[in-house]
């Protein structure tokens, strides 16, 4: 109800459109029943056959308002639904992303939203004025002939005894079938987001059966719906036609007995079939009602998912429409100032999973304005240090502070206007190149502004190759780019952010020495006047940090400089022959 609720006007409207057709539908038999009694009088049939004849056409004009309106409403009710979906599911903790599926996630938006609408419009919407059909042709049968009534009841509820129990495995199978192709749209997206690795591995059959497995999985459990679905509408029309058969047979003989007129006989039937499209009508909304639970089950899981925001409304929740952004623009947060931050972790505990913690009760403190640069072996937790500083998790234990605040204290938007972060491989989005190096900056940038820091990291020659310049679309996942080139992307925008502090996740890792060193100079521009923490292992990086910290086991094994580390910790003097640091 709280989903229909803003469109309430729109659907009640609908509503009585319906039930007047419904009500006139109901006047048509006993309409009839006047015009035979009329002709078997011999009296004028003319009045009661044109008020027949404005009934159909006024039923019809009503249906079809009714089916505009709602239809409408559906839609609108769907849209609602998806966009505070969607902003649900933009807005999880990154833990969130990393216990599910993408592809059902995807699901819950696509596939499980379409199937809530069709039941809004194609079952309970339309039911309601069906539920008063019936009612009102139930009683206008007694009115007629108590008798026959009981019989016509008697026969419905035997058959609709037998087929009760299918409409309640119908939720079951409608949720095990998009499941199912929840699980089909993740693997589809994991081969399609790795294609290269694929092909490269010869895997693409071996995929297309993964994935072909979930399809058969949901084909079946589809199937089973299906069935569900064809016993329940074949019981009743087995029941309808029953009705009839009985109706005829005992009215024919209360009429041969003189028990019944005719004319009475001939409205009873009328209204039996009058009954068939209604009947229909309420028993599609009962099954289509028990797939809307399976839909509305797996949408509200989303309910139950952690955001980082808490006053994100809940998908089942009306909110007011937010103003519309650009594509470019970030959150609502404003511009703070971009003073470079005291950065301090005191004494930090953090886990991903239940487990072993990746960093255990690490402490250390960062300059204003200073570079930092963490190194240590594979999974020690240098990226994660980055992940808590712009809260992706929270601390197990401790706390991150910036200027001596804890940062589970900023408000999230101003926290992260603050930072600019370039992670590991550099990720582009589907757009133009101009959408990209603008990405998330809340302010105007001129054209004048965007050309030079493009030329600072040079990007200008993958311009210039490129058909429409900054307008040039650069694919899903920049795909039109190398991976050099999204780093550079990501490098322009740092520049054009102009950050506090800033987080750089190996980036530089993809570049030839020509371009790093470009790069490099783009980012010491960017953070002449920034709080910088870098996770690099590349020789320029370390050795011009004014502090490098060595990270071994959870903890922080030593600080230093690169001079100071290679004269006085073993460990770091094995890390720089490995990584081919100089050994001076």
């Amino acid at each position: 109800m709280e989903l229909v609720r803003p469109h309430r006007k729109v659907v009640a409207v609908g509503l009585l459109l319906g039930l007047a057709g419904s009500f006139g539908a109901l006047a048509q038999p006993m309409a009839a029943r006047v015009i035979l009694d009329a002709v078997a009088a011999g009296t004028g049939f003319l009045a009661p056959l044109s008020v027949l004849i404005a009934l159909l056409v006024a039923g019809s004009v009503m249906s079809g308002a009714q089916m505009f309106l709602l239809e409408r409403a559906g839609e609108r009710i769907v849209l609602g639904l998806r966009l505070r979906l969607v902003r649900r599911l933009l807005h999880l903790r990154v833990q969130e992303y990393d216990r599910r599926q993408t592809g059902d996630l995807l699901s819950k938006a696509g596939s499980d939203t379409t199937l809530l609408r069709s039941v809004l419009t194609a079952g309970v919407l339309d039911a309601v004025p069906g539920i008063v059909t019936v009612i009102g042709a139930i009683g206008l049968m007694a009115y007629l002939d108590w008798i026959l009534l009981v019989v016509v009841l008697g026969v419905m509820l035997a058959v609709m005894l037998v087929v009760a129990p299918a409409l309640a495995r119908i939720k079951d199978a409608t949720h095990s079938a998009q499941d199912h192709v929840g699980l089909m749209t993740s693997a589809l997206e994991r081969a399609l987001g790795a294609v290269r690795t694929v092909k490269a591995g010869g895997m693409q059959d071996t995929e297309a059966d993964l994935i072909g497995s979930h399809a058969e999985n949901a084909y079946a459990a589809g199937i089973r719906t299906a069935r569900l679905d064809t016993l329940v509408g074949v019981g009743t029309g087995v029941a309808l036609e029953l009705s009839f058969l009985a109706v005829m047979g005992v009215g024919g003989y209360r009429v041969a007995s003189g028990a019944l007129p005719a004319a009475d006989l001939i409205a009873f039937l009328l209204y039996v079939m009058y009954l068939a499209s209604p009947i229909l009508v309420i028993t599609v909304a009962v099954t289509q009602l028990q797939k809307a639970f399976a839909a509305l089950a797996r949408i509200a899981e989303a309910d139950d998912m952690e955001t980082e925001f808490p006053d994100v409304t809940t998908v089942n929740t009306p909110a007011p429409t937010p103003p519309r952004a650009s594509r470019h623009q970030g959150s609502a947060a404003e511009d703070t100032p971009q003073t470079p931050p005291e950065v301090e972790f005191d004494q930090v505990t953090f886990a991903y999973r239940t487990g072993e913690p990746v960093l255990k009760n690490v402490s250390f403190r960062i300059s204003p304005g200073s570079r930092t640069a963490v190194v240590g072996p594979s999974g020690v937790g240098k990226t994660t240090v980055l992940n808590l500083l712009e809260r992706f998790y929270t601390p197990t234990s401790g706390r991150v502070l910036l200027d001596g605040r804890d940062i589970a204290t900023i408000p999230l938007d101003r926290l992260r206007a603050r930072i600019g972060y370039v992670e590991q491989g550099a990720p582009v989005l589907d757009g133009t190149l101009r959408e990209n190096l603008v990405y998330g900056i809340r302010r105007e940038v001129s054209e004048r502004e965007l050309l030079r820091v493009v030329r600072a990291v040079r990007l200008d020659e993958v311009i210039a190759g490129l058909g429409e310049g900054l307008n040039s679309p650069v694919g899903e996942r920049g795909s039109q780019l190398s991976g050099g080139e999204r780093q550079r992307v990501a490098a322009a925008r740092l520049l054009l952010r102009r950050p506090g502090l800033v987080l750089l996740d190996e980036a530089t890792s993809q570049l030839d020495s020509l371009n790093e060193s470009a790069v490099h100079e783009a980012f010491d521009d960017a953070t002449a006047h920034a709080t910088t923490i870098v996770v690099a292992h590349r020789l320029s990086t370390v050795v011009s940090a004014d502090r490098i910290m060595v990270l071994e086991g959870g903890g922080v094994r030593a600080v230093g400089t690169h001079a100071e580390l290679m004269a006085t910790d073993d460990f770091y003097q094995d890390l720089a022959r490995g990584q081919l640091l100089p050994q001076h």
